[in-house]
């Protein structure tokens, strides 16, 4: 360095190249001045040798500023630096890209793009820019290695960045960057092999290089854990004293978990602190760390931000949201919103934490207090969990604590029963634990222990309350009070017990008796309050109200329930009959204001919010109180006075069938079918619109509540008037309505008398009385009109005999009918069941004819040789085919004769099939019900049956005729006739060979007929025992169907003209043959 530093003075100037040695001295002196600012610690120290350098570069930069190893140099001086801003970086990078292209083959600039890119988190183009520095070195550079191996495990490719720091240290030893990198991967591991490796290589590091603040803070965790605490905090001091951020919150981490764990808290906070603002609150351990350090210090709003920070970081750490739940549920901030918010974040985080560690009975306990005011089913679930969470794994009993807390759950869901037993169990083991604790602790010991006892023996008498065991809680209470004379709510229940027991003046002692004890209690004063305001002691409850505005809360934060109850005393002021007309405006308005300084308090307030819309009722503006009666119901449907605010509303508007339906439906939401007030409201509306039935049993089931109600037997007997009015005045009307309206009028009449003769002058619970004489008016009313029911009943009962006498004279006449038209249906179905059994009948006997028929033996008779004869003098008359028309007949009279019977023959066959097919249609689909239809089918057997007798002769009558078609072929050289097929079981279709003469047998007929043959399917039909195999009862087959005759064909065919493909069958003839 000295020689660098005489080379500026004392170095000859004269030779070729001074001005490049000048140059290279500078940067060399500025590089080594850059690499000392590097390695120091102390700020000062490391700016003074950073400007030394500084300075260097500028002088060299007049000398030659765009020389490559010059811009090289000055490039690694603004990484050095460190600068926060990104200025240094812009540089560094264009000269390093100046560089790269004037003189590629330069490996330093390529790893100062490598550094930049890395700093940028651009891992993929710092690799790139390390391995092309790699390929132009000849020797490779452990620190490349380890550069890559730094990418590698930034990017999550933890083997690959293995390997690179394994090359690096194979290539060097020593490096003590690749023995920190590969120590930290396999500390990561997990595993313990791994882990005496790591701590070996950082052990090495440390021996290699003492002041290098990875392996110190490493080192420090290890001895940590070993227990040796001091000497961990030793290296993570020595680990502090750098100048990397990341390195030196970990340091101070350490530092403050090593003063944590002696329990040096305020030495730990002060540590965790200086690690979370090392590294920009980056270093998440350090914000966890502090939140314990805050829940020490009570300084819970603290301890919540920095748990959150790390819940947020790190969202499925189970141990951050265990705490940071429990302190949401135990947290009681300024604000009560915020308190609420805080309540609702703990209910969220405990849940997720419960989903994943559903057996923490802490956790349990936590979240079961955050929804006891929200969901007590779900927190009564909770603590049970968390009973046998202790029973089951820790075999710990349940705190009395959180059986009363169960007991408390199952009250309120009115499960009186089980939270009884909770609190007998609660009483009993918080006795046991003090009757042990007795020997053991003073009495300031077991005080809190003994308040507890009391407020379990206190629920428990609120629970006998329910259970209407009122005497045994009555009992309990005075017990307490004996034991505990200072205890506020034992008066107050006895208050109420005897309040509720109509004993105003009990109630009253035991309400002041509190206020012995309590002056300050605005429930006491409340409760006075009440009492007054129950016996209509306006101006009482009216001082006792004002007393707990004034001078219990000072008139600054008013109570809103005071509020509104004096709004109420000002709303029965209106009511009272005494009232000054003048004042009734001072009284609403007044009314008005305490409603609404009441609803400024608490927005939500329904009972402010129903006065507001009874101001406004009173005032006559119903549809702005109909519009708050309907927000306030809205909001909450359990609120019994604005449906009945609603329903009157319904009533001055005149709009009686939507008052009826809105008392109806009070009535049924609120369980109050028997309420006398409801029930007279609600016989009010019926009598607006004109029911005056449904009127009169609504009165009648109040009166059932309400005997000695005055006001409601008034009412009974104006409704029982104004109904016998309605009936009296029809103009058709039964003896039974007239004697229905005499009896609700002597009835009325009865009511009206009794009222005017009573020397009180009853009134009702709104002050309104009844006048004695429009009582007598009423009664004499209704005697006038009994007179003239009197009158109307023998007109009514005249023509209820009339019409008896119509209906019954109409009866008869009805009876009549019916039993004509029953004998007329009787006659049609025994006529129709008679034609059904003749047809039946015929039809059988048709059957059985044809049967006998087909059974008689076959008869088989020689052949004439005449006919043969004949039919051969036919076949030499056919040679030549002449018309009719010009040769006229051959074969004469006797032919024409023989071609009438074959035509006559063909039509019978045909009608036959047609016959025979329908009847197996019929038998098929076993008949019709329709007469119509049986009764045409029975005509044609009839007539089919005349035909065929009519066409067979005597001889013929006891022959077989056969349906067979014959056909013969002239190409046959037999000239025998040839038999027809047997055609029991087939049908044959036959037709004749296309260009070849007819056979004489085909010719007989004429072409009308031999279209039709072509057409029809014949059948055939055999009586011979030979021709029916297939028959159970040697039987042949009627009616054969078609289908069964389609797939068979023709015996050899028309025109085979072989006898060897025609079987031998039997044939019969008619005597025409």
């Amino acid at each position: 360095m000295e020689i660098l530093e005489a080379a500026g003075t004392r170095a000859g100037l004269e030779y070729d190249g001074v001005k490049q040695d000048q140059m290279r001295a500078l940067d060399i002196l500025a590089a080594y001045w850059m690499t000392q600012g590097y390695r120091e610690r102390a700020k000062d120290k490391k700016q003074d040798f950073f400007s030394k350098a500084t300075v260097l570069f500028n002088t060299a930069d007049k000398i030659a500023m765009y020389e490559w190893s010059h811009l090289t140099v000055r490039a690694w001086f603004y990484l050095f630096e460190r600068d926060k801003s990104t200025n240094k970086y812009e540089l560094a990078d264009q000269q390093f890209n100046y560089v790269v292209k004037t003189y590629p083959q330069n490996v330093l600039p390529l790893i100062g793009k490598a550094v930049i890119a890395f700093n940028k988190k651009d891992y993929k183009t710092a690799i790139f820019y390390f391995r092309k520095a790699i390929r132009q070195r000849r020797y490779s550079i452990a620190d490349l290695r380890v550069g890559i191996g730094y990418c590698f495990a930034k990017m999550g490719l933890v083997d690959k960045s293995k390997l690179a720091f394994e090359r690096a240290l194979e290539l060097e030893p020593d490096n003590v960057s690749a023995m920190c990198g590969l120590g930290i991967i396999l500390l990561n591991t997990l595993e313990q092999d791994n882990l005496k490796i790591a701590v070996n290589l950082f052990g090495r590091a440390y021996h290699a290089q003492p002041d290098q603040p990875v392996a110190l803070v490493h080192l420090a965790n290890h001895f940590f854990f070993k227990g040796e605490v001091e000497r961990a905090w030793q290296l993570s001091w020595h680990a502090a004293s750098n100048d990397c951020d990341s390195i030196k919150a970990e340091a101070f981490y350490q530092m403050g978990r090593c003063r944590h764990t002696q329990g040096q808290y305020d030495g730990a906070y002060k540590y965790y602190y200086q690690a979370r603002q090392a590294n920009n609150q980056e270093h998440t351990l350090a914000h966890y760390g502090l939140g314990q350090m805050y829940i020490h210090r009570n300084e819970i709003e603290e301890a919540i931000k920095c748990f959150e920070v790390v819940h947020q970081r790190l969202p499925h750490n189970t141990d951050t949201m265990k705490i940071l739940g429990s302190l949401y549920a135990h947290v009681q901030l300024a604000d009560p919103a915020r308190t609420n918010e805080a309540r609702q974040k703990g209910r969220d985080v405990l849940a997720k934490y419960l989903n994943i560690e559903a057996e923490d009975c802490e956790a349990c306990i936590d979240l079961a207090q955050l929804l006891e005011s929200t969901d007590s089913k779900k927190s009564l679930e909770l603590y049970e969990r968390a009973i046998d969470l202790l029973e089951a794994f820790e075999q710990i009993p349940p705190q009395p604590e959180m059986l009363n807390n169960v007991g408390a759950l199952h009250m309120s869901m009115k499960q009186f029963d089980k939270a009884e037993h909770y609190f007998k169990k609660a009483k009993e083991s918080l006795e046991e634990q003090l009757s042990s604790e007795a020997a053991q602790f003073s009495d300031r010991r077991a005080a809190p222990e003994r308040s507890h006892l009391l407020t379990i023996r206190y629920n428990l008498a609120r629970c006998l309350e329910h259970l209407c065991r009122t005497s045994e809680a009555e009992q309990m209470y005075k017990d307490i009070i004996s034991e505990c004379p200072g205890y506020t709510d034992g008066y107050l229940r006895l208050g109420c017990i005897a309040r509720d027991r109509h004993q105003v003046y009990e109630a009253s002692l035991s309400f002041k008796q509190g206020v012995q004890f309590d002056q300050s209690s605005p429930v006491v004063w409340t409760l006075i309050g009440n009492l007054h305001y129950a016996k209509n002691e306006w101006m009482p409850a009216q001082k006792k109200f004002e007393f707990i505005l004034s001078k219990i809360y000072n008139n600054k934060t008013p109570d809103p329930y005071s509020l509104v109850a004096l709004g109420n005393v000002w709303i029965e002021q209106l009511l009272n009959p005494s009232r000054k007309k003048e004042d009734e405006k001072k009284y609403m308005d007044r009314a008005l204001q305490m409603y609404q300084k009441a609803l400024k308090l608490e927005p939500k307030n329904m009972y402010a919010a129903n006065g507001i819309g009874c101001v406004l009722a009173y005032k006559r503006n119903w549809n702005d109180a109909r519009d708050v009666f309907s927000q306030v119901r809205e909001s909450t449907s359990e609120f019994y006075d604005v449906w009945m605010n609603i329903a009157h509303v319904f009533m001055e508007r005149e709009q009686w069938m939507s008052a009826v339906q809105m008392y109806s439906s009070a009535m049924k939401k609120f369980r109050k079918e028997n309420d006398a007030m409801l029930l007279h409201y609600l016989a009010k509306a019926y009598y607006r619109a004109n029911m005056l039935s449904e009127a009169k049993e609504a009165l009648e089931r109040a009166m059932l509540d309400q005997l000695d109600n005055t006001q409601l037997k008034f009412n009974y007997a104006i409704v029982l008037k104004k109904s016998a009015k309605e009936i009296l005045r029809g103009h058709k009307m039964t003896s039974q309505q007239v004697n229905t309206a005499i009896s609700d009028l002597t009835f009325a009449e009865k009511i009206f008398q009794y009222i005017s003769k009573n020397d009180d002058r009853q009134a009702s619970h709104t002050g309104m009385r009844i006048s004695r004489t429009a009582c007598s008016e009423e009664a004499k009313n209704c005697r006038d009109l009994l007179t003239q029911a009197k009158h109307k009943l023998a007109a009514a009962q005249t023509q209820d005999e009339e019409e008896r006498r119509l209906i019954e004279k109409q009866e008869k006449e009805k009876i009549a009918l019916k039993n004509k038209l029953m004998e007329e249906a009787r006659a049609r179905e025994e006529a129709e069941k008679k034609r059904i059994e003749d047809a039946k009948n015929l039809r059988l006997s048709f059957i059985e004819m044809t049967k006998d028929v087909l059974r008689l033996p076959e008869i088989v008779e020689e052949k004439r040789r005449g006919g043969g004869g004949r039919k051969r003098r036919n076949d030499d008359g056919d040679e030549f085919v002449n018309d009719s028309s010009d040769a006229g007949n051959y074969d004469g009279e006797e032919g024409g004769e023989d071609g009438e019977r074959r035509e006559r023959r063909k039509k019978d066959k045909a009608a036959k099939k047609a016959s025979r097919k329908k009847r197996e249609r019929r038998d098929s689909d076993g008949g019709s019900d329709s007469n119509r239809r049986d009764e045409k089918k029975r005509k044609r057997k009839e007539e089919k049956a005349r035909k065929l007798e009519e066409k067979l002769s005597a001889k013929q009558s006891a022959k077989i005729k056969s349906r067979a078609f014959l056909s013969s072929s002239e190409s046959s050289d037999d000239d025998k006739p040839k038999p027809a097929a047997d055609s029991s079981d087939e049908e044959e279709d036959e037709r004749p060979p296309v260009n070849e003469f007819d056979s004489p047998d085909s010719n007989a007929g004429s072409d009308e007929e031999m279209a039709a043959a072509k057409k029809k399917k014949k059948k055939a039909v055999v009586d011979s025992d030979e021709g029916s195999d297939n028959s159970d009862d040697d039987r042949p087959i009627i009616g054969a169907s078609d289908e069964d005759d389609d797939d068979k064909p023709a015996a050899g065919g028309a025109s085979s003209g072989s006898d060897s493909d025609v079987p031998k069958e039997k044939v019969v003839e008619s005597d025409s043959d």
